[in-house]
């Protein structure tokens, strides 16, 4: 009633008042005669109580008791409020520090100064950097001796920076955990305003960033990749349509010359310059991945077992090859030679890092990711692959050119001793065919190389030419020469001229349709670049269809672009010359595709 009047209620006898009426027979048994009861305020005004005191006589209050109930249920509100602000600042601690523990960071409150002592760190501590709470509390300077040695001076200076603008505090660090793993973490804390006189704290939070930077670095290092292969596969297309002037000349020039002519050794050099020159340009292009490739169903364990061969006479008495391929090998999808030729530039290397003679070790195994694979160099998606693994015990590679192991160019190498363009070939090779490529290094103990290749549930090829090589590169059949570099045009017609071939050149697809469409007799070969302004190569096939539907077409190409290669009416049975070629083999190449019309 007290808390429902908001007042002091008095019952001077409970067996008679009216208030009681209903409820005496409770309190009578009980020997209880009097109540005198009063609300219990909060300090906001609403009631939190009754406070009551009965008598065993009727009884009435005088102004001393009066005054008593009523300081009494004061001190009741305020013990009341305490409890009820106790439990819940006691809960808000617990919900704040089940937070704070389960935070996938590290909390603080420290002292400002390299050497300032931590009032407060979080258990984190203990799983990320191997550090009980305890034992960091305890000592001031082990901050500052946890990061590494050249990123101290980057957290300092930005405690500098708080202490004098009073900004956040924000650093991005390398730290050293017991174990010796390196880890990143981004510190972020604020300034706490502290007594006069007194040292600065801070409140922060340290956020583990290490997959984040390892992430950051991947992505950074696979554009640098990408914008040099880009200017590498630019430059050795433009090259190979240079040399393939050169080439043309100097074939011509040593078909017109006998052996005995002064001249004839020049027009051999140029031509063996031209032949090294156009491998340095297909390295450049494997590593765009702007490479024609022919790829075809291969078991890797024969691949690995005739490669092996040349190996043994490769590497020398010193070096002992070991080679392990494991039973039910998968099959891969990939060029046969390009794949060779990436295991022998493995091997070269692992041969040079090993003068003093090891053991090149090669396994092929079969393997299957459930989830993304991602590593410093390249990533694979969940699936089954086919694992190629080069190990070496040779001298090692330093951590620094790791990174920079797969660049144009670059080499560790003395000058004269190596192109730098022998691993760049094998990424790009490895990438162009879906593949991912690793390599893990420690100075003195050697290097491996790990290649992983889709496997292919396909039929491995039978390994022979589906065309035969024709015995005469003569003929009288019209050709269609469509090339959009004058120099180029001219140089092939002459040649397929003087072997007998009745030859129309066009300069680009619209020039080519035009002569095709005034053209009386059929066209039984179209020779066309790929890439041409106003119309290229491929389109012209596809329209060619259906002026000559028997004309047979052959594709020339300094590199077909990643686009133009995915496309519906490129496929894999495509004959393409890959720029620069010799006359002779684009005669071969010609008499070919037509005796086997």
């Amino acid at each position: 009633t007290a808390a429902y009047l908001q007042q002091l209620v008095v019952v001077s006898d409970i067996a008679t008042d009216p208030l009681w009426a209903d409820h005496k027979h409770l309190a009578l048994p009980h020997g209880l005669r009097a109540c005198w009861s009063m609300p219990i305020p909060s300090r906001d005004g609403t009631t939190l109580g009754t406070f009551a005191c009965y008598y065993s006589q009727p009884r009435t209050p005088d102004s001393y008791h009066l005054a008593l109930i009523n300081r009494a249920s004061h001190l009741a509100g305020i013990a009341i409020e305490y409890h009820r602000t106790r439990t819940e600042l006691q809960a808000a601690e617990q919900r704040y520090r089940t937070l704070v523990e389960r935070l996938p960071a590290i909390t603080y409150i420290a002292e400002v100064g390299s050497l300032g002592r931590w009032h407060f760190v979080s258990p984190q501590i203990e799983s990320m950097l191997g550090f009980s709470a305890d034992e960091w509390l305890s000592d001031p300077g082990i901050w500052m001796r946890c990061i590494h040695e050249d990123d101290r001076q980057i957290a300092l200076a930005a405690e500098k920076r708080v202490q004098e603008t009073g900004e956040l505090y924000q650093a991005e660090y390398r730290m050293c955990a017991r174990d010796g793993r390196i880890l990143w973490f981004r510190d972020e804390a604020k300034l706490l305003e502290a007594p006069d006189g007194s040292i600065p704290l801070m409140q922060g939070v340290l956020y583990d960033i290490t997959e984040y930077k390892r992430l950051e670095d991947q992505l950074r290092q696979a554009q640098k990749m990408e914008a040099v292969g880009q200017l590498a596969g630019g430059v050795a297309h433009d090259f190979n349509n240079l040399l393939m002037v050169i080439q043309a000349h100097a074939d011509r020039i040593l078909g017109q010359l006998p052996q005995t002519d002064s001249s004839y050794a020049d027009a051999v050099e140029i031509h063996n310059a031209t032949t090294r020159a156009a491998s340095l340009t297909s390295q450049l292009l494997a590593f765009s991945r702007k490479q024609i490739l022919q790829p075809e169903v291969l078991d890797l364990g024969t691949v690995l077992t005739e490669v092996g061969k040349m190996l043994e006479r490769l590497l020398g008495a010193t070096i002992t090859l070991q080679l392990e391929i494991h039973p039910e090998i998968g099959k891969i999808k990939v060029d046969r030679s390009q794949l060779e030729q990436a295991i022998l530039n493995l091997a070269v290397n692992a041969r040079d890092a090993m003068p003093a003679g090891g053991t090149l070790a090669i396994q092929a195994r079969n393997v299957h990711f459930s989830e993304t694979q991602v590593w410093q160099h390249s990533s694979l998606p969940p699936g089954s692959y086919v694992a190629l693994t080069i190990s070496d015990t040779g001298v090692g590679i330093d951590p620094d050119a790791q990174s920079r192991i797969f660049e144009p160019f670059f080499t560790t190498k003395a000058p004269g001793k190596g192109t730098g363009l022998g691993l760049s070939m094998v990424y790009g090779v490895v990438k162009q065919s879906d593949g991912a490529i690793t390599v893990e290094s420690v100075l003195g103990r050697g290097t491996t190389f790990k290649i992983f290749l889709p496997k292919c549930d396909e039929e491995a090829a039978s390994g022979q030419s589906a065309l035969a090589e024709p015995e005469k590169s003569t003929g009288s059949e019209t050709i269609l020469l469509v090339e959009d570099q004058a120099a180029i045009r001219e140089v092939i017609s002459a040649y397929l001229m003087r072997l007998g071939y009745n030859v129309l050149t066009a300069p680009d697809g619209e020039a080519a349709l035009s002569i095709a469409a005034t053209q009386q007799k059929s066209i039984d070969l179209v020779v066309t670049d790929l890439l041409m302004p106003n119309m290229g190569g491929l389109e012209l096939a596809t329209r060619m269809k259906h002026l000559h539907p028997e004309t047979r077409v052959l594709f020339m190409s300094g590199y077909p672009d990643e686009a133009i290669r995915s496309q519906e009416g490129l496929t894999e049975d495509v004959e393409i010359m890959q720029k620069p070629f010799s006359m002779k083999s684009l005669a071969a190449k010609a008499r070919s595709i037509l005796e086997h019309r």
